[in-house]
């Protein structure tokens, strides 16, 4: 490879270790979200689990602890899909320079829950909160009234819906209660949809600075400890800064529960449809 006698190699980790170190989530019961084309939820534990639900359990960067994380599919490439497919005359104007700017501007204008409608974001089937191959997105319940503001809207509330499902699931099968989300990714960056998210959990959402570059930053903090230049993971409350903080809505929180309750329902129905209709195919 052509390195230098002596230069220090250190064994690495994947993205999502490395992306909870660069989250400052890698204490005991500590929870991040990592918001881009897919995304998971991720959270740091020194107990010895096993896989449950589409949820696996994976080696830390810290070889004390381990990971338990979902993955979902399908996030940020669902709005890029809105974008594209609602907003193609919008992305042509030379007078448009950021077309998600403008998008976030429009959800404000949509209150929450959509007018009730719901979109499950199941582009390409599903790992987590539900395993499936075959099962698809859907938007459920539209009406004369629902405009593509809506839709867009509904698609945020919708990815926002499978997050907050992952983090019960999360609950219920291993007793995390997680208290404070850490959000990484260039979702990270979109003001409108962290707001949406900590509505729907009604949990306070965290933004870190440079979140697009978190994975990286982790990956250089793994190094340094190796180096010795940092004793300890504990060098990532010095070394990540808080960018911004939101706090769940608690008048938002009943039209949220009622539609997450659809959400899941909505799977349940149409698992066997989506299943006949596409078990060939998928």
């Amino acid at each position: 490879m052509g390195l230098l006698e002596e230069t220090p190699v250190f064994g690495g980790c994947d993205d999502v270790q490395s992306a909870a170190v660069g989250a400052n989530a890698v204490r005991e019961g500590e929870a991040h979200i990592y918001l881009g084309t897919s995304a998971w939820v991720c959270v740091s534990t020194a107990k010895n689990l096993k896989h449950k639900n589409g949820a696996a359990v994976i080696q830390s960067a810290d070889p004390n602890m381990a990971h338990v994380v979902g993955i979902t599919e399908a996030a940020g490439s669902c709005i890029q899909w809105i974008a594209d497919q609602f907003y193609s005359h919008e992305q042509n104007d030379p007078n448009i320079s950021n077309i998600f700017e403008l998008m976030d501007e429009d959800v404000k204008n949509i209150p929450p829950g959509s007018d009730y409608l719901v979109c499950t974001p199941w582009m390409l089937g599903e790992r987590c909160p539900v395993s499936t191959t075959t099962t698809r997105a859907t938007l459920f319940n539209i009406s004369l009234e629902h405009t593509r503001e809506h839709m867009m809207r509904a698609v945020y509330e919708g990815v926002s819906y499978n997050l907050c499902w992952i983090i019960e699931n999360l609950k219920r099968d291993y007793g995390f209660d997680v208290s404070t989300l850490k959000l990484i990714g260039g979702g990270s960056l979109d003001d409108q949809w962290m707001q949406i998210l900590s509505d729907v959990t009604q949990k306070p959402v965290i933004t870190v600075s440079q979140p697009q570059m978190a994975g990286a930053v982790g990956g250089a903090i793994c190094a340094a400890i190796g180096l010795g230049i940092y004793e300890d993971f504990s060098c990532v409350n010095d070394l990540i800064k808080i960018d911004k903080r939101f706090e769940p809505n608690p008048n938002h929180a009943e039209i949220y529960r009622t539609l997450l309750s659809s959400y899941k329902s909505i799977y349940y129905s149409l698992k066997k449809p989506y299943a006949n209709l596409n078990s060939a195919r998928f």
